[in-house]
């Protein structure tokens, strides 16, 4: 073969070469692989984006499911995605449902929420309401965590169930096992029983 044909032929590789090695840095290229796992689930369906900001999210439902089969719906009428970390968005209007394993579904309303997509941690604040078959209870603030196992509910609890009424400083809930436990912050003052009946 001809020297120069060689060298050409050798200019055409490097520049292959480099045309590929620029597309796959630059424009960031990547595989979609799809695996079959026990991981967690995560989904956004039935959401409207703003066209005009790109972070407002209208009508938004989100699901999750956890290794353990519990399931999670949260459903928001507007949402903003954090322009800084872009798992974290702020719900208004919210309205959630879990379904635990061999439970009944526990339904949550609120004024407002954060959720982080990547840890799947939700935190309800303003008018939140709880309910759980006969069970209601209303706080200023609901954190849960399906990391961690808990659901958290503080300042302004007040739990009813026909003929009882408590108020208490804190609720804290195991998902896993469902022990709750109520209690005061300062020891010293004493959760208030009410008899309805």
């Amino acid at each position: 073969m001809n020297k120069k044909v060689i060298i050409q032929l050798l200019l055409l590789i490097i520049l292959f070469g480099l045309f590929l090695f620029v597309f796959f840095q630059y424009f960031q290229v990547q595989e979609v692989l799809i695996k079959e796992t026990n991981k967690e689930i995560n989904k956004v369906i039935g959401s409207e984006i703003d066209s005009e900001t790109g972070t407002l999210i209208k009508d938004l439902e989100y699901t999750f499911t956890d290794t353990s089969g519990n399931y999670y719906e949260l459903f928001s009428k507007l949402g903003e995605v954090d322009m800084k970390n872009s798992d974290k968005i702020f719900m208004t209007n919210v309205e959630a449902y879990i379904y635990l394993k061999n439970s009944s579904q526990i339904k949550i309303v609120s004024k407002y929420a954060n959720h982080n997509k990547a840890s799947n941690e939700t935190n309800f604040f303003e008018n939140v309401k709880v309910t759980h078959l006969i069970h209601e209870a209303t706080s200023d603030n609901l954190d849960i965590s399906f990391n961690k196992n808990t659901a958290s509910m503080y300042n302004n609890i007040v739990y009813n169930k026909p003929g009882t009424q408590l108020t208490a400083d804190r609720l804290e809930i195991d998902l896993i096992t469902k022990n709750t436990r109520m209690f005061m912050n300062n020891e010293s003052e004493k959760i208030k029983i009410i008899d309805t009946k």
